[in-house]
């Protein structure tokens, strides 16, 4: 009887770590996908920098 229990322990161990395995590659494939073919540009910008918020100070101006 324990026999059966341990096959059935190590089956269920390794469906367990073969769907984690394929889990991983399936999110680093969509990762390496979206940075090698991302296309994203925001709204009404013509291949700037200066858009958002990466030109704005962190102080505040006080006039």
């Amino acid at each position: 009887m324990s026999d059966k229990k341990d096959r059935k322990f190590w089956w269920t161990l390794a469906k367990l770590v073969l769907w984690a395995v394929v889990l991983l590659v399936l999110i680093g494939l969509g990762l390496y996908y979206t940075a090698k073919f991302n296309t994203y540009q925001p709204p009404g910008s013509q291949n700037s920098i200066d858009w958002g918020i990466s030109r704005d100070s962190p102080l505040r101006n006080r006039r």
